[in-house]
């Protein structure tokens, strides 16, 4: 008899809604993915490893059975996983999350985090001669500490989207991040006032949302265009620009090549900082905060010889 009722309560008992399963494409997408997911998303990583060049993310047999068995996949956009995600989506078959040719996923399954992020540095002409160009805009937005707020947006509304059910426990969660994040990009404000003005130049062309951010005046980039590596001709203009501007910082982002850099720093006189393009890309920086904080740190302490707090 109480073996019968048992069973009858569980039989009538709701049964759990499978939480979502969900990809990312970097590691900072995750975390915030985890943060707004809560208890009913299933974020199983990202694809491309924090220490890799986005242009270059080498592609596993593994990522097309995730992507295969995935509900969502989170993606900065603006072609800049163009040269891994669509082909993986085509190997994967997921009717949730396919490819175009213009863009790298359509379907239910997309959330592309770049909706309503103001976009800097779209090009008047496109032209192979120029580089690596995105037609878009620069997609870097994601080293921009100020589009935090705007992605775990668009993350929470993809959430909502596909599973309406808990969209109210995603609204919950986006509130409760954002209410962490302004006063810590309040405070990152005040750790950059001094860098306004400040003339620099990066290795890739990836800066321009840190700029907006900092106010660092970014006038060139070590690389002949993005893309395309320094000749020595470039280099030598380039000395010339920066002793010319009075360049007082060099930003190398860490998967570029440390030689040139430094001996441009030994011809210039300019500091040196070493930033991370993604999360994991740096030691402790694992989530979005700390990616953030360990640039803006490294950035401030090369300019000013002291670390802020």
């Amino acid at each position: 008899m109480i073996f019968a009722a048992a069973l009858l309560a569980a039989l009538a008992a709701p049964a759990h809604a499978a939480k979502l399963k969900v990809l990312a494409t970097i590691p900072e997408l995750a975390d915030i993915a985890s943060q707004i997911g809560g208890d009913d998303v299933d974020v199983q990583g990202s694809l491309a490893r924090g220490t890799e060049d986005i242009h270059q993310v080498v592609m596993r047999p593994s990522f097309v059975t995730r992507l295969n068995r995935a509900d969502a996949v989170i993606y900065l956009g603006l072609t800049v996983e163009h040269s891994f995600l669509p082909g993986l989506l085509d190997a994967a078959v997921n009717p949730k999350m396919r490819t175009d040719p213009i863009r790298e996923c359509v379907g239910p399954g997309c959330i592309d985090v770049s909706e309503g992020v103001q976009i800097l540095e779209k090009p008047e002409t496109l032209s192979r001669a120029e580089g690596e160009l995105h037609p878009y805009g620069n997609p870097h937005y994601n080293l921009g500490p100020q589009n935090g707020p705007q992605i775990a947006r668009n993350i929470a509304a993809g959430f909502s989207r596909i599973d309406p059910a808990h969209a109210a426990d995603y609204q919950k969660n986006l509130k409760a991040f954002l209410a962490e994040m302004d006063p810590k990009i309040a405070e990152w404000r005040k750790w950059v006032a001094s860098l306004k003005g400040v003339k620099a130049i990066s290795y890739h062309k990836d800066v321009a949302y840190l700029g907006k951010f900092t106010g660092l005046d970014f006038i060139d980039t070590v690389e002949f265009k993005p893309g395309v590596p320094p000749t020595p001709t470039h280099l030598e203009r380039l000395v010339e620009e920066m002793k010319a501007q009075n360049v007082k910082l060099i930003v190398r982002e860490q998967h570029f090549e440390t030689k040139t850099v430094e001996w441009l720093a030994e011809q210039t006189g300019a500091k040196i900082a070493v930033i991370g393009v993604m999360a994991n890309s740096l030691p402790d920086t694992k989530t979005w905060v700390k990616l953030q904080e360990k640039n803006l740190k490294n950035i401030v302490t090369a300019v000013t010889g002291k670390e802020p707090s």
